[in-house]
């Protein structure tokens, strides 16, 4: 054999050795037998923890190789611990991620001084898998309060059950304070959805602002089946089907900045679940997670165990979130101060 020959069959051979070895790499490959870790920001129970329990039991038979998949936590700081280590320390292979608080992906943004400087993350760089669950906010008056309307907020007080100043209906009722002229004042230390719930039915407040639409469905069908709350307000990015007539806060601003603030601050509501595995993950496996991701999320099963466990199943891609992200931290400098300060406790 010439020299020729012999260099050109040694190339073909290593052309061949190599391509299979990009054949072994292929997600499927990666997966099969692998341990995939789903982390929960939070300690067990809550809500959170719900839908990564309900992921793991569905998401490793739509990922190539079909994975085991475990649910651990790593609670601390709201959830910025576990962003914190996904970021900067967890595995950067695919076969890690989590679920963080809804405002993680923003609090660089909207939180306090002390929060901003707890995060050690860019959120825009974190591969995005996709929301479970998004939920519009809602304020309600108990029936017998006398407030029907918006338009009665702005004549007298209306008091609403109130976890802190951090809360969502805190911040909710400052900007239609702010914007709207209307007098709302949260009652502090009622710490749960059951505590809000008891001390308005009692008479202690009026209502409640911060809860949302699809929780008063599951936990209190009564309320609307009796006509017990009249529902004033809605808060998110689009209005509620089910809630056909009831003004949506959006469509309440009367100027474009306004509007970006309430786009900046309403955000989370939309990926009110949302999961993220960290930067440098290979492009295909993200790919293969995000595919997995919306395959669980439309999955007869999970959706029955969902249902049964008076859970409401809402799919909002990554690539949604990545959009979303994007158009926030491009916004105005003075916007984000503006709902910075609102948000802040």
């Amino acid at each position: 054999m010439s020299m020729a020959l012999w260099a050109r069959a040694v190339l073909t051979m290593a052309a061949v050795a190599f391509s299979g070895a990009v054949r072994a790499e292929t997600a499927a490959d990666f997966y099969a037998g692998k341990t995939v870790t789903i982390y929960v920001g939070y300690g067990p129970g809550g809500g959170y923890d719900a839908f990564a329990q309900l992921l793991s039991r569905f998401m490793g038979a739509h990922i190539p190789g079909k994975p085991t998949v475990v649910v651990k936590y790593m609670p601390g700081a709201d959830s910025v611990v576990l962003m914190n280590w996904l970021y900067n320390i967890g595995p950067r292979d695919g076969t890690t991620f989590g679920i963080v608080a809804s405002g993680v992906p923003v609090a660089p943004l909207l939180g306090s001084d002390e929060q901003r400087a707890l995060g050690k993350y860019d959120a825009r760089k974190m591969n995005w898998l996709g929301s479970l669950e998004n939920f519009n906010a809602i304020g309600i008056a108990w029936h017998d309060t006398g407030f029907k309307t918006l338009d009665d907020l702005k004549r007298r007080e209306f008091r609403f059950a109130s976890a802190g100043a951090a809360s969502g209906g805190e911040v909710y009722s400052k900007i239609l304070n702010e914007t709207l002229g209307t007098k709302i004042r949260g009652i502090r230390g009622y710490v749960s959805s059951q505590e809000d719930n008891l001390a308005m039915e009692r008479g202690e407040v009026d209502g409640i602002f911060g809860w949302c639409w699809t929780c008063m469905k599951a936990d209190k069908p009564d309320y609307i089946a009796k006509k017990l709350v009249t529902p004033l307000v809605q808060f998110g990015l689009a209005p509620e089907p089910e809630m056909a007539g009831v003004p949506n806060a959006m469509d309440l601003a009367t100027n474009e900045d306004d509007r970006q603030v309430w786009r900046l601050i309403l955000g989370a509501l939309v990926m009110s679940r949302p999961f993220v595995t960290p930067p440098g993950v290979p492009a295909e496996r993200v790919a293969a997670l995000r595919a997995a991701f919306d395959a669980s999320a439309a999955d007869p099963e999970l959706l029955a165990a969902a249902a049964k466990g008076r859970r409401v199943v809402t799919l909002y891609k990554g690539a949604e979130i990545d959009a979303l992200l994007a158009s926030n931290y491009a916004l105005p400098a003075d916007i984000v101060e503006r709902a910075r300060r609102l948000s802040a406790p």
